[in-house]
C-alpha cells in the first residue's frame, strides 16, 4: 500500500508521522525530517564534544602524550613520558581475547508458546549454532575482539554495529570445455578436453557483520543509560562521493548529486586531535558526512546536514531494534558510559613520570657538575673539560666544582617503586611479572605470587564477562537478520570430529524464531582435555569394580574415544567369540572342566595348597555384609577376596578391553 504522505524530496518526509520527536510533545511536528535529524545531533552535541574532549585526553595518555604545561621549561630538563598504561591495557587484551570462541544457541520460548513447540525447536538451535559459528568466523569476528575491547579500556565505552554485508563482483573462472574434431564432411574423429577462460558474476559476502564503531561518532540523549532505552541513536560515518553514487545506483540512496562540493565542512566539531597529535593529518578529510537516525521503527539518513539521502522508511529489521550493542567492562550504576582502565591509572602515570624526570634531571647534574669560576679569570673558556686535564691556576679556589647532592636521585627510586605496583594492582595487572612492589604481599614467595594472580585473574574475568555477554548481543543480532534475509537453503562449512571439515545444510526454517545466544571462550583444545579427563575419571572409578559388579566396560571406553573425537568407536572392540560363554570375558588359554580359566589354575592352586595356610581364613559377618550392599566383597574371607581381584585382572587382560 503506497503511503500519502507529502514528500519534499531534498529534505525528505513532511509527515507528522515521521516528523515527531521522541523527547517532545506528541502535538509538536518538525517541518520535515532533515530538521528533525540536524535538530537531534545538534542537541547532542553540547554534551557529546565535553565527553570527547575526556576521551582524547586519555588516549594521549594512554600513548605517552604528556600534557602541554603553561610555563617554559628549559631544554636540558628531562621529559620522558614511558606509555606504562599502554603496557598494562595490551596485557588486558591478551588474556581477554579468544582466538577461537564457541556459540551455542538454544530456542527462547516465546510468552504462551506449548511445551511441544519449543521442543520441537530444539533441533533447529543445533542448527542455529552452527550457523552462527559459521557467521562468526566469515565475518573475522577474531580479529574484531581487540577494536572492541580497546575502546572500551580507553574510552570507558564501546560500541559496535551490526549490518549486512553483500559483496560481489565479476571474477574470472577457468572452466572444462569438450571440443570435437571433426573431418571435412563432419563426421566427428575425435574428442578433447580443455578449459576456457569465463567471466561469471560471484556473490563474495552475504551475510550478518559486526562493525565497532567510533565512540566519537556516536550520538545519543544526554539522559539515556543504555541503547535499547535510548530514544534515538545517531550513527555518523565519512564516505567518499563515490561510494555514495554507487550506493544511490543501487538504489539506497538519493540526492547524491548535491553532496558533491560538500566534503569536510558540515560538522561543527570534527575530532581529529589525535589523529593530529599522532600522524599530522584528519581523519576526513576529503570526506562527505553521513548521519544514520535510528529510532526502534525509523531510521533517516542524512547528507552533509543539509540533504536527506533516504528517508520515510521504517526500521528494515525485523526484530524492532536498533542494530547497535554499547559496552562497558566497569559500567558506572545508571550512566551509559562506564569507568575506564586509563582513567583509574592516568594520574598515577603523570606522577610517576614527575620522579622519573625529576631523578634524571639529578643524574644529569651530578655527570656533568656545573663549575664555579672565579670572576677575575681572565679567559674562562681556556678551562678544557675532558679526563685527565690539568687547569693552571694561581689559587685553587679560582676554578671548582658545584657540589651537588645526591641524596634526590636515590630517594625516588622507592617511590617509584610503589607508584608501579598501585598501576599494576588497582586494576587487576600482575605485578610479578612487571617486578614492581606489591606492597605487603611479598611477591618472593609461591603464596604472595598466588594471592597477586587471583586477585589480577578475578578482576580480568569480571570485565570479560561483560565483553561476553555483549558477544551474546551481538549473535543475537546475527541470528535475527539472518532468520530476516536468508530465503533459500544455505551450504556452510564446519569443522566437525577429528577436525575434518563437514558440510552442513541450513533451511531457512531452521532460524526462524527466537533464540539465546551463549559465548564459550574456552580454547577448543582446553575443552576438549577436560572432556577426555572426565571420561578417563569415570573409567577408573568403574574399572576396580567391574567384576565383581557385572559391569560392562564398553560403553566407559566409547565415552573415552568419543571425548577423543573418534567417530568409529567399534573397531577398536574385538568382535564376540561364537558359541556358549562361562563369563563375561574368555581368556585365551580357554577353560578347564570345572569352569575356571586355566591361566587362573596355578594361582588357585597355589592359594589352596601349602602345608600352612596363607592369611586369614575367616569370614566377615555375612549379614552386616548384606546390609553394606550385598555384593561388595565383604562377605568373603580375605584369600577368596584377593583370588576374585587376580582372576578379575587376568579377565580383563583376555577380554580385548
Amino acid at each position: 500500500m503506497r503511503s500519502s504522505r507529502v514528500v519534499a524530496d531534498e529534505r525528505g518526509s513532511s509527515s507528522p508521522a515521521l516528523t515527531t520527536s521522541p523527547l517532545q510533545s506528541p502535538d509538536f511536528h518538525y517541518a520535515d525530517e532533515l530538521a528533525k535529524v540536524i535538530q537531534a545531533v545538534e542537541d547532542c552535541e553540547s554534551f557529546h564534544t565535553r565527553w570527547v574532549a575526556k576521551v582524547e585526553k586519555r588516549y594521549r595518555a594512554y600513548r605517552g602524550l604528556a600534557e602541554k604545561r603553561n610555563t617554559d621549561v628549559a631544554t636540558w630538563r628531562s621529559n620522558l613520558t614511558i606509555p606504562y598504561l599502554l603496557q598494562i591495557i595490551e596485557g588486558m587484551i591478551s588474556t581477554m581475547q579468544d582466538p577461537k570462541p564457541t556459540w551455542k544457541v538454544c530456542p527462547r520460548p516465546r510468552p504462551g508458546e506449548a511445551p511441544e513447540l519449543v521442543q520441537g525447536r530444539s533441533q533447529s538451535g543445533k542448527v542455529a549454532s552452527s550457523a552462527l559459528q559459521w557467521a562468526m568466523d566469515d565475518d573475522e569476528f577474531f580479529l574484531k575482539q581487540r577494536p572492541f575491547m580497546q575502546q572500551d579500556l580507553i574510552a570507558g565505552m564501546t560500541v559496535a554495529k551490526v549490518v549486512w554485508a553483500y559483496e560481489a563482483t565479476d571474477m574470472t573462472h577457468l572452466v572444462p570445455m569438450a571440443y570435437e574434431i571433426t573431418d571435412d564432411w563432419g563426421i566427428v574423429r575425435d574428442h578433447y578436453v580443455s578449459t576456457e577462460e569465463q567471466t561469471k558474476h560471484t556473490v563474495l559476502r552475504d551475510g550478518p557483520s559486526m562493525i565497532v564503531r567510533d565512540v566519537r561518532d556516536f550520538f545519543w540523549p544526554e539522559g539515556t543509560k543504555s541503547v535499547d532505552q535510548a530514544a534515538y541513536v545517531i550513527d555518523r560515518s565519512w564516505e567518499t562521493w563515490e561510494s555514495l553514487k554507487e550506493k544511490e545506483r543501487a538504489g539506497v540512496y538519493k540526492n547524491v548529486d548535491e553532496l558533491k562540493e560538500a566534503r569536510n565542512n558540515q560538522a561543527q566539531t570534527d575530532y581529529t586531535e589525535r589523529e593530529q597529535a599522532l600522524w599530522s593529518r584528519e581523519r576526513n578529510k576529503n570526506l562527505i558526512e553521513v548521519l544514520e537516525y535510528w529510532e526502534d521503527d525509523q531510521v533517516i539518513t542524512v547528507g552533509g546536514r543539509t540533504v536527506v539521502l533516504a528517508g520515510g522508511r521504517p526500521n528494515p529489521l525485523r526484530i524492532k531494534r536498533k542494530p547497535f550493542v554499547a559496552c562497558s567492562a566497569m559500567p558506572d550504576a545508571f550512566q551509559m558510559v562506564g569507568m575506564s582502565v586509563v582513567e583509574g591509572l592516568a594520574q598515577i602515570q603523570e606522577y610517576l613520570w614527575t620522579l622519573q624526570n625529576q631523578r634524571l634531571d639529578a643524574l644529569r647534574l651530578l655527570v656533568n657538575p656545573v663549575t664555579l669560576i672565579r670572576s677575575d679569570i681572565d679567559d674562562p673558556d681556556a678551562f678544557e673539560w675532558y679526563p685527565g686535564a690539568q687547569w693552571m691556576v694561581e689559587d685553587p679556589g679560582q676554578a671548582s666544582q658545584l657540589q651537588i647532592d645526591a641524596t634526590p636521585a636515590q630517594i625516588t627510586l622507592e617511590a617509584e617503586a610503589l607508584l608501579k605496583g598501585d598501576l599494576q594492582n588497582m586494576l587487576g595487572g600482575l605485578p610479578m611479572a612487571g617486578g614492581v612492589n606489591s606492597g605487603s604481599v611479598d611477591q618472593k614467595t609461591a603464596t604472595g605470587m598466588s594471592i597477586i594472580t587471583s586477585i589480577a585473574q578475578k578482576l580480568i574475568q569480571g570485565r570479560k564477562q561483560h565483553y561476553s555477554w555483549a558477544y551474546s548481543k551481538v549473535g543475537e543480532l546475527f541470528l535475527g537478520m539472518m532468520g530476516q534475509m536468508l530465503r533459500e537453503s544455505r551450504t556452510i562449512a564446519q569443522i566437525g570430529k577429528e577436525g575434518a571439515q563437514e558440510l552442513l545444510v541450513v533451511h531457512p526454517l531452521d532460524l526462524q524464531g527466537d533464540f539465546d545466544v551463549k559465548i564459550d571462550v574456552l580454547d577448543e583444545s582446553v575443552v576438549k582435555q577436560e572432556r577426555i579427563s572426565e571420561a578417563m575419571a569415570l573409567v577408573n572409578m568403574v574399572a576396580p569394580i567391574a567384576q565383581i559388579a557385572n559391569v560392562n566396560l564398553q560403553p566407559f571406553v566409547e565415552r573415552v574415544l568419543d571425548a577423543s573425537g573418534i567417530d568409529d568407536t567399534q573397531r577398536f572392540f574385538n568382535k564376540p567369540q561364537a558359541g556358549p560363554q562361562q563369563g563375561p570375558f574368555v581368556p585365551p588359554g580357554g577353560q578347564n572342566a570345572q569352569g575356571t580359566p586355566q591361566g587362573m589354575q596355578g594361582v588357585a592352586g597355589q592359594l589352596g595348597q601349602g602345608q600352612a595356610p596363607i592369611g586369614s581364613q575367616g569370614q566377615t559377618n555375612a549379614a552386616a555384609a548384606t546390609q553394606m550392599g550385598g555384593n561388595n566383597g565383604l562377605t568373603l574371607s580375605p584369600d577368596q577376596f584377593a583370588a576374585s581381584q587376580v582372576q578379575a585382572a587376568q579377565q580383563l587382560g583376555g577380554g580385548g578391553y
